[in-house]
C-alpha cells in the first residue's frame, strides 16, 4: 500500500525541488552544448536553443523540460482559488517518479544516465534533485521478525 503525499508536504517539496531541477536542466544543456560545439563548431545561445527545440537528437530532454514547466504552472497557481491540492500532489508524484527508483522514463534515462558518468556538473546537480526526492519518499518498513 502506497501512502499518498499530503498537500502541505507536496507544496513544500515542489518549492524546494524547483531550483535543483532548474540547475540540473541547465547543467544538461551546458553539457549538450559542449558536445554539440565539439562536433559542429561554436553556435550562439539562440542557435543552440533552436537546435534543442527542433532537433530530434534532443527530444529525450522533453520530459524534463515539460516537468519543469508544469511544476512552474502549479507553483504559480498556489494562491489561485482554482488550484487544487490534488494538482500539487500529482505534480510532486510526477517529480518523484521521474527521479525515483520506479516509474522512470526509459527514453530520458537512455541519454541521461550515461551523462551522469561523463559530467561531474550533471552528477552534482542530479544529486541535489535526488536529495530532495529522497526526503519525501516513504521509507520501507523493515520486515517483522518472528
Amino acid at each position: 500500500m502506497t501512502t499518498r503525499m499530503t498537500d502541505p508536504v507536496a507544496t513544500t517539496f515542489l518549492k524546494d525541488v524547483r531550483h535543483p531541477l532548474l540547475a540540473l536542466h541547465r547543467s544538461i544543456l551546458d553539457e549538450l552544448r559542449t558536445r554539440h560545439e565539439a562536433e559542429f563548431g561554436v553556435v550562439s545561445p539562440g542557435e543552440f536553443l533552436q537546435i534543442v527545440i527542433n532537433g530530434s537528437a534532443y527530444k529525450w530532454l522533453g520530459p524534463l523540460s515539460t516537468l519543469i514547466a508544469a511544476l512552474d504552472d502549479v507553483l504559480d497557481s498556489i494562491d489561485d482559488k482554482d488550484a487544487t491540492p490534488d494538482a500539487r500532489i500529482d505534480m510532486a508524484d510526477a517529480v518523484t517518479a521521474m527521479f525515483g527508483a520506479k516509474g522512470r522514463n526509459a527514453a530520458f534515462d537512455a541519454q541521461f544516465l550515461p551523462m551522469l558518468q561523463d559530467s561531474p556538473e550533471v552528477a552534482i546537480a542530479n544529486g541535489r534533485v535526488a536529495q530532495q526526492v529522497r526526503a519525501v519518499m516513504p521509507t520501507s518498513m523493515p520486515a517483522a521478525k518472528d
